[in-house]
């Protein structure tokens, strides 16, 4: 059941800062990320085992994950393309490619004033949110989805999917609380306080729940090395109100 739960905890929009999706006509710079020793270690295994059998989707969508979460965008797309390409029904391939081919959309310069930019990404994140419809009852896909939209935010077009998900979580958690490993309750939490952080405007309410989540997630552990920015922004959204 939890076979790629690594591949989702390392998503594509993991990214090390919570960045605009869409700024107009001008490339957002996707800065990689650096390897950690084990993860050289997966991307080399991964490699080889490409080597041995380029045709298997799942090995394909493992790298894909790992090189489109350092910001290898275009490594990235040439194997999670393969993949849907050979499995166009597996919504979590789907999701992944669509979820990656959304950060391509945002690396790109558009000469047409961000028009076709903004085209780009909105189809992304519409072939995100129908995979999402298409499993429903699969949480890998549904947690894609979920940080796609909490990040992206208004922009997606799809932003009401993050309280419905969140829903989903919450339900899920309450009735069986050891289904999800504690690492991916973490980046629910993560992703929902960033969600109602971007809501939130000068509404206080949507504050204290981003701050709810965002201390919820860091009680569990520290927060992951990927997503430091982030919660760099939230802890500093901790303390203003600590201080009102």
């Amino acid at each position: 059941m939890f076979k790629k739960v690594l591949t989702i905890l390392i998503s594509s929009f993991f990214i090390g800062n919570v960045v605009a999706w869409f700024s107009g006509a001008a490339p957002i710079e996707f800065g990689k990320i650096a390897y950690s020793e084990g993860e050289m270690e997966q991307v080399e295994f991964l490699q080889q085992e490409i080597g041995e059998n380029s045709t298997d989707p799942d090995l394909m969508l493992e790298l894909g994950q790992l090189f489109s979460h350092h910001n290898e965008l275009e490594k990235a797309a040439h194997l999670l393309e393969a993949a849907y390409q050979q499995r166009p029904d597996d919504m979590l391939i789907r999701a992944a490619y669509y979820s990656n081919e959304g950060k391509r959309a945002g690396a790109m310069f558009d000469p047409a004033m961000g028009l076709y930019k903004l085209y780009r990404l909105r189809h992304a994140m519409d072939e995100v949110d129908q995979a999402g419809l298409s499993a429903d009852s699969d949480f890998n896909v549904r947690l894609i989805r979920l940080i796609t939209f909490s990040y992206v935010g208004e922009v997606s077009g799809h932003f009401e999917r993050v309280f419905e998900d969140e829903a989903w979580f919450k339900n899920l958690m309450d009735s069986d609380p050891d289904l999800l490993p504690a690492a991916m309750q973490q980046v629910v939490y993560l992703s929902l306080a960033n969600a109602y952080w971007v809501k939130a405007g000068e509404g206080t309410e949507d504050l204290a729940v981003a701050m709810d989540y965002y201390q919820k997630a860091i009680a569990m552990a520290p927060c992951p090395a990927t997503m430091q920015t982030s919660c760099e922004q939230l802890g500093q959204m901790a303390v203003t109100l600590g201080k009102s």
